[in-house]
């Protein structure tokens, strides 16, 4: 009995072609969020961001809440990542805050994602959103003495950034970091 080979087209296997499709949904569904909010981003708009048929949305989504939820990882494990390669170990409050807002001022779209959603409704952002605040917050006040001064620092730091954002960033990154600083200072030594 002959084996069924999967067949290549430009040079690639099916799986890579689902997972090159999948890449291209999520990064339109990203710059959809940051545009029009999660809710304005629908299945056709996403595809059509995307230049895919709705056909190739459900081969890797089972619905919008699901890609919105693969979004939120993604963004956060970037952010995460941007700011943990940032941290200058002579300043790691000052470098790592000024990473934090550098990336937000730089991808507005991004910002909308992980400030608007993080509070999203659905338990598996919660999730997400409060494993991501805790990394954050192990990075950037790492010597906190109790992990409710830590909880309080990167509250401040949320909320602050939110203001910021909603207000049009007015303020510099420079500015910014040094405002915040005090709030994860006062963790450190809490």
């Amino acid at each position: 009995m002959a084996t069924k080979t999967a067949r290549h087209y430009g040079g690639q296997s099916p799986e890579e072609r689902v997972s090159e499709r999948r890449e291209k949904l999520m990064l339109a569904a990203a710059e959809l969020y940051g545009r029009l909010g999660p809710s304005g981003a629908s299945v056709t708009a996403i595809c059509a961001e995307a230049g895919l048929t709705p056909r190739y949305f459900y081969e890797s989504f089972p619905h919008r809440e699901a890609l919105l939820l693969a979004v939120f990882g993604v963004v956060c494990e970037r952010m995460l990542d941007h700011v943990h390669a940032a941290i200058d170990p002579v300043d790691p409050i000052g470098s790592g805050l000024a990473a934090y807002f550098g990336l937000l001022v730089e991808h507005p779209g991004l910002a909308r994602v992980f400030l608007v959603e993080i509070d999203h409704d659905d338990a598996n952002m919660r999730l997400v959103g409060r494993a991501t605040m805790d990394a954050l917050a192990q990075l950037l006040i790492p010597r906190a003495p109790h992990e409710l001064a830590r909880a309080g620092a990167v509250g401040a730091i949320l909320r602050i950034t939110r203001l910021w954002i909603e207000r049009g960033s007015v303020e510099t990154v420079e500015a910014l970091t040094e405002l915040v600083r005090s709030f994860v200072e006062i963790g450190n030594r809490a």
